[in-house]
């Protein structure tokens, strides 16, 4: 299958924020509603104080109608993001697992529910240190990589968004210099094959006939 323009160029920041509103967040409602009805299928209903689960684009919607609040998810916690700095500085580390659309995540909650978010701008440090940790780490992955494979796990959509421009244009030149050495390889066996010498014809012919 063809790789598309857009495929190897990646997404805008808009895109990703788009697709990480999909993802489930919890929220704890201020008023009674009934259960929804979306296209993913039925959410709620939602009875205060009890806490319920909605998607991230509903719950940002009912934050700013003032009818629920957001719950920061585990990860985004002042200790939690700690840790995982701490971790991802470990010399040999491998990145730590966080939800695909962390970043993405954590722009939309820190901007749209921050007084509900505990320590929001020591998190936004640490997230700024996390990124960039991760980004050494990415930087340094791609030095190794090969025409066979480049493996990074645990990056989310954002980081590998930021790496697929220079990857790809990256992995194409180490295929093409990879099959240019495997052709001259291939001439050169083609043409010792085919030479012919002719004084050891006649030295050794008379002893292989």
């Amino acid at each position: 299958m063809a790789i598309t323009t857009q495929q190897r160029e990646g997404f805008t920041m808009p895109e990703l924020e788009y697709l990480a509103q999909c993802e489930d967040v919890t929220i704890v409602p201020l008023y009674r509603m009934d259960r929804l009805e979306l296209v993913r299928g039925p959410v709620g209903p939602f009875r205060p104080p009890q806490k319920a689960q909605a998607p991230l684009w509903l719950a940002v919607a009912l934050k700013r109608a003032n009818r629920c609040r957001i719950v920061a998810p585990k990860w985004l916690s002042y200790t939690h993001l700690r840790e995982l700095c701490k971790q991802e500085e470990q010399p040999e580390s491998m990145f730590a697992r966080l939800p695909v659309h962390y970043l993405e995540t954590a722009h939309i909650l820190l901007g749209a529910a921050e007084d509900d978010i505990a320590d929001s701008q020591d998190i936004r440090r640490l997230l700024q240190d996390l990124r960039e940790v991760r980004q050494s780490k990415t930087r340094e992955g791609l030095r190794m990589l090969n025409p066979m494979q480049l493996q990074m796990d645990n990056l989310s959509a954002a980081e590998i968004n930021e790496i697929r421009p220079l990857f790809t244009h990256a992995f194409d030149m180490l295929h093409r210099l990879d099959s240019l050495a495997a052709s001259e390889e291939s001439q050169h066996q083609s043409q010792f094959a085919d030479q012919s010498y002719p004084e050891y014809d006649d030295t050794f012919g008379s002893s292989f006939a």
